[in-house]
């Protein structure tokens, strides 16, 4: 178990090193340091009175072993790992520091910098890394000034404050909802050019709008005036999904709340929902549910497996 550590807490500086008991540790994510520190221009930087773990200087740089979340909401500066060299950090800048990884940042000297971070550990946010959410090559995410995520932070910082029985769970739920949070303002933002974006919308709207019928991806791009192999890479960048798995998996989905909300039968549902035959049906509702479609109804019905 680590020790609570306070720094200043003042208008210009709430900075917390946060105890972790062996029953947080078994949580997906914990939460070691959080705070908010406005650096005003010419200031002497780093500044003083951080344990020692956290303790650096920009000449040699530093290593921790946690990640860090850092979201810069004034001013500017710049921002070197061993894997990224001299970025410049903006306002409406997040930039991860990853554990073991060499690594240092300074604002600048003209205009300073107001910062929020977050240091956290655990199999969370390890996997984000081993899925590629989080890369040490790509640490840096603009996302915007955002009210939405500077009220996360202030969240976490008052619940550190007050350490509360229980907090360590509550501020590691609001640091995965800024990673999320996060990770959709980026991907959101990529899209500069707003009428791909419409088209996008447009396109899934008629899916949803035709989802019972014989609807084609290559319908959905002529109707969008867009070549079908733009239409798909537009489509799966955005999404997640090609145009055709993303029509399947509504199928599917909606052929769900019928097996669960109506009287009709199996093969009422596979007609309705535009599937080749019964058998298709079944063989691609078990091959996503891992169960037959009457196996799902009984399910939902409350049924058990003996009653099948």
């Amino acid at each position: 178990m680590t020790q609570s550590h306070v720094m200043q807490h003042s208008l210009n500086a709430n900075i917390r090193y946060l105890p972790v008991h062996e029953q947080d540790e078994n949580w997906s994510l914990t939460v070691k340091t959080a705070g908010f520190q406005a650096i005003s221009p010419n200031s002497i930087y780093p500044t003083q009175g951080h344990p020692l773990d956290y303790t650096f200087s920009y000449q040699s740089g530093r290593v921790l072993d946690e990640f860090q979340m850092i979201y810069i909401t004034k001013g500017g500066g710049t921002f070197e790992s061993a894997s990224c060299k001299d970025i410049s950090i903006g306002e409406g800048t997040v930039f991860f520091l990853f554990p073991g990884e060499w690594h240092r940042f300074k604002p600048e000297q003209l205009t300073g910098w107001d910062s929020y971070w977050v240091g956290f550990n655990g199999k969370f946010a390890e996997n984000l890394v081993a899925n590629g959410y989080l890369s040490v090559n790509k640490p840096v995410v603009k996302v915007g000034y955002n009210e939405e995520i500077v009220s996360l932070y202030q969240c976490i910082l008052e619940a550190g404050n007050e350490e509360r029985s229980g907090y360590q769970q509550y501020i590691s739920g609001i640091v995965i909802h800024l990673l999320g949070y996060i990770y959709f303002r980026a991907k959101d933002n990529h899209y500069e050019d707003k009428s791909i974006v419409q088209k996008i919308n447009k396109a899934r709207v008629l899916i949803r709008e035709q989802i019972n019928s014989n609807i084609s991806p290559v319908a959905i791009a002529t109707a969008l005036f867009m070549t079908y192999s733009w239409f798909r890479r537009l489509f799966k960048q955005y999404t997640g999904l090609a145009p055709a798995k993303y029509i399947a998996q509504l199928r599917l989905q909606r052929a769900k709340e019928l097996l669960s909300t109506s009287a009709k039968s199996i093969k009422e549902i596979a007609v309705e929902m535009n599937y080749e035959s019964v058998d298709y049906f079944s063989t691609q509702f078990r091959r996503q549910t891992k169960m037959t479609p009457t196996q799902y109804r009984k399910g939902c019905l409350g049924k058990s497996a003996s009653e099948l």
